[in-house]
């Protein structure tokens, strides 16, 4: 499967939202607040009037919101392409065993953006029979369209995550997915208790799953050891993805890329202020194994993408002393999709990367022209720099 050439249709459920975001726009900016009739009330009201304009992007404009990426069209582009990604390099749109069976009958995904998870899952059982399974889903932005129009069962809330408790009642749901999350200051990626309630929600015996990407970025040293013992599936779909399964055993190095040297710096320095964490490959784990209590059969994948073409895959041999074959048109694919969305992470990420680094505008632009040419022109990503994704899940006790 090409990456990109299915990336149109699959945008169309994120692109039909682009009305719902236009009304919310227009209702945001301070021509709006200015000619209220209260103009200091609508100037604080965050919730009818959550966004702003940023240069020529659309961020949260609430000062306690510290979540830093865009809130637009662009970034829902961005986040899809990020999922199809995602779904070819975990095989599915779900990594636990426990649906192959038996699909869940109410399924809730927190933070759902597009809501383009919920759809490409809806066909997913579908076309295994199950057509009526329900979707939830919840964010703090509308922008996901209304997908009972495909003929999803669909209910979506609008919903601030930073609240205590989510709008459901107690064992509700069969199925929570969280994916992409990690900025969210109550994701589980940044606190300890960020699965009491998905778990609350959650029914005896249902289960609990939660996608992720790191920020910053590391260099997987040449030729690494898949991290254990894969079942069949799953070594099949890293051979046939060209990308690497690891571990925490599993050897990286300081990323070598000069420029993602800068952005890991910045980023870093710009995470800590908001007190976000930039490595949530490893600190959701750290939630999931807290909940001994409530949690069991606790599993994970977690799976390195190079950003480029590797020095050492080309100069490598194969299991027979041959020279190691070519990435495929498909595997090429994958790799430029997952770079395409770290160059638009960081380009969304703009503002706090600027703060961080100190730069000038022009400072800032030089350095971007720069960067990009290394990266898209002179093979400045060929010394395992990677983006690194990572799977975890667990069934509620009964």
């Amino acid at each position: 499967m090409d990456m990109m050439s299915v990336s149109t249709a699959a945008f169309a459920p994120a692109a039909a939202s682009g009305s719902d975001l236009h009304s919310i726009l227009s209702s945001t900016g301070p021509t709006r607040a200015a000619t209220s009739t209260s103009s200091l009330n609508s100037l604080n009201d965050y919730t009818n009037y959550p966004l702003i304009r940023q240069g020529d992007r659309t961020y949260l404009r609430d000062p306690e919101s510290l979540y830093p990426l865009p809130c637009d069209l662009p970034e829902i582009h961005r986040q899809t392409l990020r999922s199809l990604m995602l779904l070819r390099v975990f095989g599915g749109p779900f990594c636990n065993p426990y649906f192959a069976d038996r699909p869940p009958q109410r399924v809730l995904e927190i933070a759902c953006g597009s809501g383009l998870w919920s759809s490409l899952s809806h066909d997913y059982f579908a076309r295994r029979g199950a057509r009526n399974v329900a979707f939830h889903g919840i964010d703090l932005v509308s922008l996901a369209p209304d997908l009972r129009k495909k003929g999803v069962n669909w209910q979506f809330k609008r919903h601030d995550l930073r609240k205590p408790r989510l709008p459901f009642p107690d064992d509700y749901f069969d199925f929570v997915f969280i994916k992409d999350a990690s900025m969210c200051p109550s994701s589980p990626a940044q606190q300890a208790s960020g699965l009491s309630e998905p778990l609350r929600v959650l029914k005896p015996g249902g289960v609990l799953e939660v996608w992720d990407s790191d920020s910053v970025f590391r260099s997987l040293l040449p030729n690494p050891a898949p991290a254990r013992k894969l079942a069949s599936r799953e070594q099949e779909i890293a051979d046939a993805t060209a990308t690497y399964t690891f571990s925490p055993a599993t050897p990286f190095t300081r990323v070598q890329n000069k420029f993602l040297q800068d952005y890991n710096s910045w980023a870093e320095k710009a995470f800590d202020r908001r007190k976000l964490t930039a490595l949530p490959c490893s600190t959701i784990g750290l939630s999931f194994n807290s909940e001994v209590d409530v949690l069991e059969k606790v599993d994970s994948r977690r799976i390195a993408i190079p950003l480029g073409d590797l020095r050492w895959e080309r100069e490598s041999k194969d299991s027979s002393g041959g020279a190691r074959k070519q990435l495929t048109a498909d595997q090429m694919s994958i790799r430029r999709t997952a770079l395409l969305t770290v160059i638009q992470m960081i380009e969304g990420m703009e503002p706090i990367l600027m703060e961080a680094s100190g730069k000038s505008r022009d400072e800032w632009d030089r350095w971007w022209t720069a960067m990009m040419a290394d990266v898209f022109q002179k093979g400045g990503l060929a010394n395992g720099e990677c983006l690194e994704v990572s799977a975890w899940w667990g069934q509620k006790k009964a």
